[in-house]
């Protein structure tokens, strides 16, 4: 039966390094469980939340309000073909002020024409581009959803109807 090493035998160096890289890591990962996943995580590293779900039937849902009890700060969103890079939707809020939440930014695309303007709860956003009413979406051709919000963050997704 072997002893134990005594504690002045320890790598104490080592032990300290190992506890500052726990700490680290603690002060990370706990606001981010703390206030729920994706607020913390979207305010460290990137911008609005987004998801999409599978096309299905020639449309596709974007998530943008993800968070439920948090209203997303949009600033703008874009859809430009990813081949070509040309623009093919391009709305901005009319007033600055976020009145959305509890799934009113849940954006269905579809092929074919699609309403240029739209309400996300009181707040209403206008088109830049296209200037008609609506914007077509073609089945088969692969896009960039892109969303930013009011700091310039921004977040993007690939898509296919």
């Amino acid at each position: 039966m072997s002893n134990p090493k005594p504690v002045s035998d320890r790598n104490v160096p080592a032990m300290i390094v190992l506890g500052i890289i726990v700490s680290l890591f603690g002060l990370l990962v706990v606001p981010i469980v703390a206030v729920g996943g994706q607020v913390a995580a979207w305010a460290v590293v990137g911008g609005p939340p987004l998801d999409f779900d599978a096309p299905h039937n020639g449309q596709v849902v974007a998530h943008i309000d993800v968070l439920g009890r948090y209203p997303p700060d949009i600033a703008g969103i874009r859809i430009s073909e990813a081949k070509t890079h040309t623009v093919v939707w391009d709305v901005k809020p009319v007033t600055g002020k976020t009145e959305c939440w509890n799934r009113c930014w849940n954006l269905t695309l579809k092929a074919g024409e699609n309403p240029a303007s739209f309400l996300a709860g009181h707040q209403q956003f206008r088109s830049r581009g296209p200037s008609s009413q609506a914007f077509s979406l073609a089945p088969g051709v692969q896009y960039l959803f892109e969303v930013w919000d009011s700091r310039g963050r921004v977040e993007r997704q690939l898509f296919t109807l």
